[in-house]
């Protein structure tokens, strides 16, 4: 009988990686210049419901620019569904973060980990599930 393992991102599991998330104290309320050069993954939560995941693999500004990209009137966040509605309520929100590291290995660790946490998760506001929303 062959056993089936389960894959690996970076060495760990998914199950593995999940055990790693961090609260991020003041979450979108401030920047947050101390994951400027750490790279990974955000969770963001409304309550207990999980509403927002992607990754911050920004090459200078790793997970800070990125949650940074919530905080201010940008391109890159009020592109897509969830970028808006974070904006809109990210005094309400809390925000996690998965550290991978802080070079171009964890960088792909990232992204190979964002699409399984994703189906992991449901995300309401994140994934195929939610509803497209075109800058205009």
């Amino acid at each position: 009988m062959t056993t089936v393992k389960p894959p690996l991102f970076g060495g760990k599991t998914i199950e593995e990686w999940d055990l790693d998330w961090k609260a991020v104290e003041d979450g979108l309320r401030h920047y947050q210049p101390q994951l400027r050069r750490s790279f990974g993954l955000y969770r963001i939560s409304w309550g207990r419901q999980i509403m927002a995941m992607g990754t911050g693999t920004d090459k200078d500004g790793g997970l800070a620019k990125r949650l940074s990209d919530f905080r201010r009137p940008s391109w890159s966040a009020s592109n897509h569904y969830a970028g808006r509605l974070i904006r809109a309520h990210r005094c309400d929100l809390t925000v996690e973060v998965l550290i991978i590291g802080s070079d171009q290995r964890a960088r792909e660790i990232a992204q190979q980990l964002k699409t399984p946490m994703i189906r992991r998760h449901k995300p309401v506001w994140t994934g195929s599930s939610a509803p497209y929303m075109h800058k205009g």
